[in-house]
């Protein structure tokens, strides 16, 4: 992705470009928020329990959007086949579906948000962005860490080799409606390593 002098008033992104990312990373998050506590009831390992409880409240964003002229509380899909991808890991509703939400959550959807905070934190310009680039920041730490602890317990529960195939399957299959959805944004370009960084197990 070409980038422009960080010194320049223009930088990487237009004030709209950026209000639609943020909508886009909105909806991801709100979508996995409101997953994620509805998986709650219907977890019963209790340790994967109380830390989706947790991170739940941690998995809010929104605070930029009225700093940057557009209409706070507005969430959207990039396009309709991510709100696709994001509906396939919602679905796994199940009582012994445990493997699956947690593979879904922490090797695929998290992950990819990663990629793009990270990115986000670099393209911001510092100069009249600097309220971005601290909620960006703030957001990357926070999903490093819910991937952290969230692969922790995912490792604990793959303890045959059928659950190890199992949540490789389910991650493969999630990888490619993410492909070829283009990603929270929208642009397959803007997402580098996405869920590759944290790989198979």
């Amino acid at each position: 992705m070409p980038l422009t002098d960080r010194r320049t008033l223009e930088g990487v992104y237009s004030v709209r470009q950026s209000v639609n990312f943020i909508m886009n990373y909105r909806f991801a998050e709100e979508r996995m928020m409101r997953m994620m506590a509805g998986w709650i009831a219907l977890t019963p390992e209790i340790p994967v329990k109380l830390e989706m409880a947790r991170q739940v409240y941690e998995d809010a964003l929104g605070k930029r959007l009225p700093e940057l002229r557009a209409q706070p509380q507005v969430s959207k899909p990039s396009n309709e086949n991510f709100a696709t991808f994001i509906q396939e890991i919602e679905d796994k509703e199940q009582w012994e579906d445990t493997i699956e939400r947690l593979t879904g959550i922490y090797r695929v959807l998290k992950p990819h948000l990663i990629s793009h905070y990270s990115e986000a934190v670099t393209a911001a310009n510092p100069v009249y962005e600097p309220p971005t680039i601290r909620m960006f920041a703030r957001l990357l730490e926070e999903e490093k860490a819910h991937v952290e602890k969230g692969l922790v317990l995912l490792n604990d529960l793959i303890d045959s080799p059928e659950k190890a195939r199992r949540a490789s399957q389910w991650q493969g299959h999630l990888e490619e409606l993410l492909a070829a959805s283009g990603g929270v944004t929208g642009f397959a370009d803007q997402q580098p390593e996405s869920t590759r960084k944290f790989g198979r197990s």
